[in-house]
């Protein structure tokens, strides 16, 4: 009996294991898994948005904004790296609590709406 996971499993696990470490503020930790989850999925947006959470907690704000953007452009309908990439190139917003978006809440996306910034698909 074959008991190999399949790629999405993988995915998934190595996705909620970098998050769990991003939230814990074990930045270290999580960059394994942020790469493990991208060699699996090159064109999925998550990761690249959970790279973007990394550096910005690292303090490397460019390359967060390169990431939030990548994973914008790999998916404009993806909201957590439209609200991300609008709550560090806002300056309205830097003076606010950071409250990141990770991309594993499955909350209703009509009560994180904003009135300005960018237009989450």
């Amino acid at each position: 009996m074959n008991h190999a996971k399949s790629p999405d499993t993988d995915f998934s696990a190595y996705f909620a294991r970098a998050v769990l470490s991003l939230r814990a503020g074990e930045t270290d930790i999580a960059y394994p898994f942020i790469l493990d989850a991208m060699r699996l999925d090159p064109d999925a947006a998550a990761p690249h948005n959970l790279l973007g959470i990394y550096y910005e907690q690292r303090g490397n704000g460019d390359k967060a904004r390169r990431h939030y953007r990548a994973a914008y452009s790999l998916d404009p309908t993806y909201r957590p790296a439209c609200r991300n990439l609008e709550q560090i190139t806002l300056l309205y917003i830097q003076s606010l609590p950071h409250v990141y978006d990770y991309g594993d809440s499955f909350e209703d996306d009509t009560s994180k709406q904003r009135k300005h910034g960018f237009k989450c698909n």
